[in-house]
């Protein structure tokens, strides 16, 4: 249950997978628990299957969650409702209620829908992968600058202990030759 509804999720990813089987919350298919493996073609099925559901009365509503990028050292979750589809976005034609649909709207909403889900889920899996990648190396390149730091410290001891151990051996050498 979120926020007093219940729902199902189809999480594309092995850690999405994990974290919504731990928490009980059902879920509607676990074939895309391989993120890396997820193709445009999985997602226009995903889009089919999420469609089909939405149209049998399965599913009141779909939002796809995801991560989006904003720049290499920030990444934002967003998330936006697939279906229903809000009719007050977009400008409005007095002359919408003489379209005509051929061969009918059912056909219609079967062909142009599933289609458009497909690309808004392919976009948000873009998004996430490439937030994903950013954070990678954003921790990458601050792991080689403390490895850095942490070299050039150990070096800079190093060759301190080095020229102590050099500065004793001269001094015993000097204080043998004087005796």
């Amino acid at each position: 249950m979120m926020e007093g509804k219940e729902c199902c999720v189809v999480p594309i990813g092995k850690k999405g997978v994990d974290f919504f089987k731990v928490r009980g919350i059902p879920i509607l298919t676990e074939a895309y628990a391989e993120a890396a493996d997820v193709s445009v073609g999985d997602c226009f099925t995903v889009a089919k299957l999420l469609s089909g559901a939405f149209v049998s009365g399965e599913l009141d509503e779909i939002h796809v969650v995801y991560t989006n990028f904003v720049s290499m050292l920030s990444q934002q979750p967003a998330s936006i409702k697939l279906l229903p589809l809000d009719p007050h976005t977009g400008r409005r034609d007095p002359n919408d209620c003489l379209t005509l649909y051929e061969p009918d709207s059912i056909s219609v909403y079967d062909a142009i829908i599933p289609e458009y889900l497909g690309g808004l889920i392919y976009g948000a899996l873009c998004e996430s992968v490439t937030s994903e990648q950013g954070a990678r190396r954003t921790a990458m390149d601050a792991a080689t600058k403390n490895a850095e730091e942490m070299i050039s410290d150990l070096s800079l001891k190093f060759n301190r202990a080095r020229q102590g151990a050099i500065t004793q051996e001269i001094t015993e050498i000097v204080a043998g030759a004087d005796a």
